[in-house]
Parts: C-alpha cells; structure tokens; sequence
C-alpha cells in the first residue's frame, strides 16, 4: 500500500471564508474543527468490546513510542449505543447535491431517549464551496448547537487513491418532540436551502438502503499532541443488519477544534498529522482500505 503523503491543516486553522444570508450566515465562519480517521478490520471485530480493548493498548503503545502523553478516561470503554439512518429520495438526490440528511436515536439503558434529532450536512471537497449554503434554520425552530460550525474529514488510506482524502461540511442539527412528515417539503421548511434543489415538495424521502446503522463507541481519552492541541479519540463500529448478513464497519478517529486568532506550531501539527500513519503502520493488520462509515452505507444502496 502506498505511503500515505500527510498534508498539514496549519494554515487552515486561521483561514476565514465569507457566508451568505442572514443574521447567523453573515457572520464569518473559519475552520473549527478536524477530525482524522483510520477505518479498522473487520475481521477483527467479531466480539467488538474486547476488539476496542486491544486496540486501544495498541494505540497507547504507539502513542509512548512516538511520545505522545495519553489522557485516558476514567472509564475509557464505557459504550455509547445509537441508531444512525439516512434519508434521502429514491434516486438519492440529496446526496448527489452534497446533502446528507441523518436521523440519530440515542439510547439509555438499554431504552429510546425521547425525541427526534435530525441534521443535515452540506459537504463539498474545497471549503469555500462548503461554505457556500446557508444552513440556518427557518424562523420558528432552534438548532442543537449555538453556531453552525466548517469542519473537515481525513479519511487515511482511502479507498479512492490510497493516500488522504479530505472533505469539508458545515452541518446544522435539530431536536424536536415530533416526527416530520419525511418528505422533501417537510424538511424544507425546516432547512430553506434545500428548496433551492428544486426538488418537488411531495417527493418522499426513504431511509437509504433501507437500514439503520446500530453504533456502539467508546470514548477512551485524548492524545496530548503538544502547544495544546489535544486529539480526543472515539473507536466505533457500525453493525448493519442486511439481507446477506451483517456487516460490521469499525473505525478509529480523533478529533481537534482550531480557535480564533489561534493557531498550534508546526511540530504539534506534525506530530498529529503523523499519528494514524504511526498506528497504521505498527499493526497493519488491523486496518483496511478507509472510505467513510457514510459512504460505506450509501454503497449498498
């Protein structure tokens, strides 16, 4: 497999791209976050709770070597349990404007928490072209988060040139106490970008490839990368029940936020940028060709 060629996200941390539209969008939006991602073997993942505890004594083993301070949590394996679906027309038009729409359905206990959470994301390969819609909510409804904030994936080892694919997306999210009508209308008036598309309002929206997602993650700690840029690690996978049996999506990532007026030093980026092709490398095995656990789904549609 090719030697993947790191590319530094420094100067995109204080890199500030206009928006458009209203009170909310006017504001000026930089790159808040970034989030770097291995996807892991399956094969390994047949009793996936003891397969996160190995590797995450693989992932401080590697973090030691290289020297990198783990922050571990006090209970690094805890399960997190969600129910993950997409939405999208039946000729997947949504995705083919860049859209994904996502339902996530947290449980507690073993039990369905209340409520609907929906989100939709707007995700384009160049951040200005990301930045490009306005995701505000219409008047009437309040979103999950206070900001809507420009973020960008690295998928490591990916499938498409085996190197690192990075994607940019503003995201904005909702709860509310009842479901949509899941039509294009109904969401569109909940998002007005979306009736941009021009898509007929009447056009119903299916849940894509006609399954959900059952994630289990944990959150095990945080890689302390230096000039305080901290990397906060998930491990997840992603069980899907199909025709032909389940298929099980396991991956490793960890995140960081950029702040204003704020950027880390290039050894610090260095050492973060580096990590995944360190760990890689250490146990090849336990990796295979990435593509996003999103994409992966939409595949067997």
């Amino acid at each position: 497999m090719k030697k993947i060629k790191i590319v530094l996200l420094v100067s995109l941390s204080f890199i500030i791209f206009g928006c458009n539209s209203n009170e909310q969008a006017e504001k000026k939006l930089e790159l808040n976050s970034s989030e770097y991602k291995l996807l892991l073997n399956p094969e390994k993942f047949d009793d996936y709770q003891k397969a996160f505890a190995r590797y995450w004594e693989i992932v401080k083993t590697v973090a030691a070597k290289e020297n990198i301070e783990v922050l571990e949590s006090e209970h690094p394996l805890k399960l997190k349990h969600k129910e993950i679906s997409f939405f999208d027309t039946p000729e997947l038009d949504l995705r083919k404007a860049g859209y994904l729409l996502r339902q996530k359905v947290k449980y507690k206990d073993g039990h369905k928490e209340p409520g609907f959470e929906f989100g939709v994301k707007f995700r384009q390969i160049k951040p200005e072209d990301a930045l490009a819609v306005d995701l505000t909510l219409a008047e009437g409804y309040t979103p999950k988060d206070e900001k809507i904030e420009l973020e960008s994936d690295v998928v490591y080892y990916s499938v498409a040139n085996e190197g690192e694919e990075t994607t940019f997306s503003v995201s904005n999210s909702i709860i509310i106490d009842k479901q949509p009508a899941m039509t294009v209308g109904s969401f569109s008036k909940i998002y007005p970008a979306l009736t941009k598309l021009g898509i007929p309002e009447e056009t119903i929206l299916k849940k894509v490839a006609g399954i959900s997602a059952d994630e289990w993650k944990v959150a095990p700690g945080k890689l302390d990368f230096g000039d305080g840029l901290f990397g906060c690690i998930d491990m997840t996978i992603w069980l899907l029940e199909t025709e032909s049996g389940q298929v099980k999506i396991p991956e490793f990532s960890f995140d960081h936020p950029f702040f204003k007026d704020r950027k880390y030093n290039n050894e610090a980026m260095q050492r973060c940028t580096a990590f995944i092709t360190k760990l890689h490398d250490a146990h090849p095995e336990w990796t295979v060709p990435g593509t996003s656990k999103t994409a992966a789904l939409f595949e067997m549609n």
